[in-house]
């Protein structure tokens, strides 16, 4: 059971497109990221995949009180 709940486990990812652009992602495998990206609905390609965040939790916390405090104004 512990295994299987492990397999199911959601990680971050980094997908990078033909023209460079970053994209975070979350999912299983690198095969349902590969899927799942919204892009492809848009026309763009998928460069490269890796495992990985973009921000930091403390960087992605920031930008949220950034966000929410534009949004005040």
């Amino acid at each position: 059971m512990k295994d299987k709940k492990m397999k199911n486990e959601k990680q971050d990812f980094i997908v990078t497109t033909t023209n460079g652009t970053r994209w975070a992602e979350t999912g299983v495998s690198f095969g349902q990221v590969r899927r799942q990206f919204f892009g492809k609905k848009i026309g763009m390609k998928i460069a490269n995949i890796e495992r990985g965040r973009l921000f930091t939790h403390e960087e992605e916390a920031e930008l949220k009180r950034e966000k929410d405090k534009e949004r005040c104004r």
